[in-house]
This record gives structure tokens, C-alpha cells and sequence, in this order.
């Protein structure tokens, strides 16, 4: 009897020992995704180019011709364009990113279609990558599909753009950080 109630015993310990040791994998083989990149922007063919943007600024919301409809101006620049006196001021790269909403509110959270229209839940946007404030012939390229997701992050935002330009090339990226208006 005390002979069943040893091997029984050795038996219990080994089973929950087996079941300890592989049911408690390492988090190291878990698989791995991209990392997430955030203030840089990938355009042109392939992707091939990128580009790093250090701040965004946006104009006072106003309403559109469209009764109810709300229009942000918001522009994502590099660190070669800057403002003055409520102005950008600079020769580099710029996203004007216009974001169409149902309120009176900047930066309303979801998700908004890239387009060409100016209805509630579209987005229209351009990027330079020469653009010069001091120029009003700027050429941009506009994107015609894709999305643009607005999250509250922190005191600023998450503003994550994925679309295709009108050459047909995807451009895609995620600014996160504060907005600063331009008075």
C-alpha cells in the first residue's frame, strides 16, 4: 500500500512537472512583426522613398459650402519648414491633409475615406516633397484612395495615412504628436 501511494505520488510530481515545462514557453519564440515607425512617411514607386516630419499645424475649422459639413486644415511638414507669424516659412516636405467632419470640433476620431469629395467621413490630401512657402506655384501629388485614421494620443494625435497618389503609388505613414494651430 505505502508502495501504490509512493508510485502515485512520483507519477503526480512527474505529470505536473511535463506539464510545467511545455506549457510555459518563452515569449522569445513568439514571431515578431514589422516594428511600428511613426513621423516618417514612405511615397513614390515601391515606397522606395521616405521621408522624416517633425510637426503639424492646423488652420481654425470652418465650416464648408455644405451646410454641416466641417473642414480641418492640417499641414505635416519636415523640419526644414517652420512658422512665422501664423505662416509657414520654408522650402521641404508638406502633407495638407483635409479632414471633412459633422461638428465644429478639430480632428474628429475615426476613420475617413481619401478622395476628391468634401463629405462628412472624407479626407483630401496632397504631398509636396519640394514644397516653398515663399511660392504659390507648389505641384503637389494628390492621393485618390485609401484612408486616413484619427486617434487622440496624449495631449496631441495619432493622424495614420495609407492611400495610393494619382501616379498609382502608395504612400503610407503615421504621424503622432502634438498640432499646433496657426493663428
Amino acid at each position: 500500500m505505502k508502495n501504490n501511494l509512493l508510485k502515485n505520488a512520483f507519477y503526480g510530481i512527474a505529470a505536473l512537472f511535463l506539464i510545467t515545462i511545455t506549457s510555459c514557453d518563452s515569449d522569445d519564440d513568439l514571431p515578431t512583426g514589422p516594428s511600428i515607425t511613426v513621423n516618417t512617411f514612405c511615397y513614390g514607386l515601391d515606397s522606395l522613398n521616405s521621408t522624416d516630419v517633425f510637426d503639424a499645424f492646423n488652420r481654425e475649422v470652418l465650416e464648408t459650402t455644405t451646410t454641416g459639413v466641417f473642414n480641418t486644415r492640417t499641414f505635416i511638414v519636415d523640419d526644414n519648414i517652420t512658422t512665422d507669424n501664423g505662416q509657414l516659412d520654408g522650402i521641404g516636405f508638406l502633407i495638407t491633409l483635409d479632414l471633412y467632419g459633422n461638428r465644429e470640433q478639430e480632428f474628429q476620431s475615426g476613420t475617413y475615406a481619401i478622395g476628391d469629395t468634401e463629405e462628412v467621413a472624407d479626407a483630401v490630401i496632397t504631398y509636396f516633397t519640394d514644397y516653398d512657402a515663399s511660392m504659390r506655384t507648389n505641384v503637389g501629388v494628390e492621393l485618390v484612395s485609401g484612408y486616413v485614421a484619427v486617434t487622440p494620443f496624449r495631449t496631441g494625435y495619432a493622424l495614420e495615412i495609407d492611400g495610393i497618389d494619382e501616379n498609382g503609388d502608395r504612400f503610407h505613414g503615421i504621424y503622432l504628436g502634438d498640432v499646433t494651430p496657426l493663428n
